[in-house]
């Protein structure tokens, strides 16, 4: 099967461990969008966070952020789809999340918010490279249209809020983790199988002609939509689980390792692992 656009999560997927991109995956980029392929993102970051991830892609591509809430032209930066949360789930979200000994962060059309400028909101914006304001306002956050709330914290205390909220619904909301320490919550029905979906079509690319690349759990939905699913060697089990194929991981390049076979028409180097 000819595949001819590969959406990728950024994160552990396209970076190293020290979030930096080798040459060898700017070189499989650049050379499979030679070829005419076409090479997207699909992050749970936005925009400006977003920038230096986007700017690996040439050409203009619908970029999927926010765990594809907002589908986003990376040359002008005009907004093709958005979803956000209802004002008031979203504020009922953050006073749920106030609750918790967490770090409530909130994305929206207005900004970055925390309600915590802590240690952990610290590591979130050097991670995202976007500083927070101070949450001061939530029913105005949530009117100016939110399109994720985040909670931030130990793994234990993030899997607990994350079964809470799940048993206990303070909101019609879809609720999953990017990493053990992030809860992300988003509208319902959001996720990054539903923006790739949508990019596809904006492309006016089949689904069977597109590749899902990602190593976290918030990459589950779009490996399974795809036509192939590849999981990140350093994937956990639920997420290789949910692929097609095993790449090597993210320290031995494996985002260009699918790039150079399965956007060039060339044979498989190494033994394909996976379902």
């Amino acid at each position: 099967m000819p595949y001819r656009l590969l959406a990728a999560d950024y994160d552990l997927t396209l970076t190293r461990e020290d979030r930096s991109v080798s040459p060898r995956v700017r070189e499989a980029i650049r050379s499979a969008a030679a070829r005419g392929n076409v090479l997207t993102l699909a992050t749970g970051r936005l925009s400006g966070s977003a920038r230096p991830a986007a700017a690996l892609f040439p050409g203009d591509v619908p970029l999927i952020l926010c765990n594809g809430a907002l589908i986003q032209s990376s040359a002008t930066g005009a907004i093709l789809h958005e979803d956000v949360m209802d004002p008031a789930a979203a504020e009922a979200v953050m006073r749920w999340a106030a609750g918790w000994p967490e770090t409530c962060v909130v994305w929206c059309r207005a900004g970055l918010f925390s309600d915590r400028l802590n240690e952990a909101a610290a590591i979130y914006a050097r991670l995202s490279a976007q500083t927070p304001k101070v949450l001061l306002d939530p029913p105005a956050a949530a009117r100016s249209g939110v399109y994720k709330i985040l909670l931030l914290g130990d793994a234990e205390t993030v899997a607990r809020a994350g079964a809470a909220l799940r048993e206990d619904p303070v909101a019609e909301v879809n609720a999953f983790t990017s990493s053990p320490e992030v809860l992300e919550i988003v509208a319902p029905g959001v996720d990054k199988g539903t923006g790739l979906r949508r990019a596809a079509e904006l492309l006016g690319i089949p689904r069977e002609e597109v590749i899902a690349l990602g190593d976290g759990e918030n990459d589950i939905p779009m490996l399974r939509w795809a036509g192939l699913g590849v999981a990140m060697g350093n994937a956990s089990p639920r997420v290789k689980a949910a692929a097609d194929r095993i790449a090597p991981s993210c320290q031995e390049d494996g985002a260009a390792w699918v790039m150079e076979n399965y956007l060039t028409g060339s044979p498989i180097r190494e033994t394909e692992r996976g379902r």
